[in-house]
């Protein structure tokens, strides 16, 4: 280390001793394991937010062996007000990959191989759980050298990058790196904030060449503007008759990846006819919200919400993988996407939890007084008050079949959803029970199931 790296660190250390924070929830009991959570927790995220999630995430799992075994959902919902969730999701993977090799990784090097984990984290554990000397360089030092040495340049730029990576080495000392990593980190937290940095209290104001020049806000430079990009979609709020709404899991890549959300639809797609059509649901016309932003980090998402009420029960199954009914006045834990949950909240403060089924409106009165001939029971007897979904089948079944014909063929369905466990959400299943729908009217063969049917209240 060269003389005026070993003037930094003694600076560093020194205003550490006196000023730095010491009692954080992370620093006490210090294991590679509480460290690790912690470091990845406060990416992007101020230590006072990241406190209570902390807090409960160690009261559920205390170790890495609770976290390897808990379901991705518990993890999730744990994380859910944090953001970025790829980050959940790589420390439940890591936990995974931890527990089947039988200890924690030790040294930077080995750290960085688990997913999520990069070069400042892995030096962050290494140096303040495991006793070996690591440099770091997350926002806050990156912050601090900087300013210290007026470094031009956008540190996302490789070139800028690899001069402060060079720089944190150079300043890291031999000993109490331990100390000296959680005091850069401090000291970029505390003093050299992104604005109205506190110079005057700065151990190491009389060095920074930012501060002699009176340029320290202009450092780090900006990253060049670029106009985000706005998206659209919208979100369908679908409340059955408990009250419960229809959410979704999402894929494990890309925004919001394994978390649970509302089902999302064009802009051209009505609502109506996607539900009958992909779920086999009957709903009501979509009242529409006022749309809002939400902001990512490449892009805007302009959402605009849609509330629509099931205008006959469900008699199909939709709980299957990747589908659920969320109960708002009971909620499951799983992690939500941020606005899914403030739409969910303001759904749940506008039911107020007391859904019923829309009346029927004269019409439809009227409607269910009508007599078909059904070709299933080969009898007159009362119909269906609508069509069951739009198009030509859902019309000859609305002609053809009555309704005590059409509430057994809901029963049957149901059993063979359950015994085989199909999906509404896969096309391949939805395929094989309409050719089963088929063959049920026509009075074709058609396969038996034994599968449990709830009872209807």
């Amino acid at each position: 280390m060269t003389t005026n790296a070993q003037a930094f660190s003694r600076a560093v250390l020194a205003w550490f001793d006196e000023y730095g924070r010491k009692h954080l929830p992370w620093q006490q009991q210090i294991s590679s394991y509480r460290v690790w959570i912690s470091e990845i927790m406060l990416q992007q995220t101020q230590v006072s937010t990241v406190i209570p999630y902390f807090e409960r995430f160690m009261q559920r799992f205390p170790a890495v062996e609770q976290l390897a075994a808990a379901d991705e959902d518990e993890v999730l919902h744990l994380w859910t007000g944090l953001g970025y969730y790829a980050r959940a999701r790589n420390l439940h993977k890591a936990a995974k990959q931890i527990v089947s090799a039988g200890e924690f990784p030790k040294g930077q090097n080995a750290l960085e191989q688990l997913p999520g984990i990069g070069r400042s984290t892995a030096g962050a554990i290494s140096a303040i759980a495991q006793g070996e000397r690591a440099a770091i360089l997350d926002g806050n030092v990156k912050r601090v050298l900087c300013r210290y040495q007026a470094i031009d340049g956008w540190p996302g730029q490789t070139s800028v990058t690899k001069q402060l990576w060079q720089l944190a080495e150079q300043c890291t000392p031999d000993q109490r790196f331990a100390d000296y990593t959680q005091a850069m980190m401090d000291l970029g937290a505390t003093l050299c904030t992104r604005s109205k940095p506190q110079c005057e209290r700065c151990p190491l104001q009389q060095d920074c060449i930012a501060h002699r020049g009176g340029t320290q806000t202009e450092y780090p430079n900006r990253k060049p503007a670029s106009q985000k990009p706005l998206r659209h979609t919208r979100m369908l709020m679908l409340v059955n008759e408990q009250g419960n709404v229809l959410l979704h899991k999402r894929p494990p890549t890309g925004i919001w990846g394994g978390l649970w959300s509302l089902p999302e639809l064009n802009a051209d797609t009505d609502p109506v006819e996607h539900a009958a059509l992909h779920w086999q649901l009957q709903i009501n016309e979509a009242e529409i919200w006022q749309n809002f932003v939400h902001t990512f980090s490449h892009y805007q998402l302009q959402i605009t919400p849609l509330k629509s009420l099931l205008a006959r029960p469900a008699h199909s199954i939709m709980e299957q993988g990747s589908w659920l009914w969320y109960n708002m006045q009971h909620p499951q834990e799983l992690g939500l996407a941020a606005p899914v949950k403030k739409l969910l909240q303001r759904l749940s403060d506008q039911l107020q939890i007391g859904y019923r089924p829309r009346p029927l409106t004269i019409t439809q009165e009227f409607s269910m007084s009508r007599t078909v001939h059904c070709l299933k029971l080969n009898k007159d007897a009362p119909g269906l008050a609508l069509p069951p979904y739009p198009g030509a089948k859902g019309q000859w079944i609305f002609d053809n079949i009555c309704e005590e014909a059409w509430k057994q063929w809901q029963d049957h369905q149901t059993r063979l959803i359950n015994e085989k466990q199909l999906s509404m959400m896969n096309p391949d299943d939805r395929k094989y029970l309409t050719g089963q729908m088929d063959k049920f009217f026509s009075g074709e063969e058609f396969d038996q199931a034994e599968g449990y049917v709830p009872e209807q209240k």
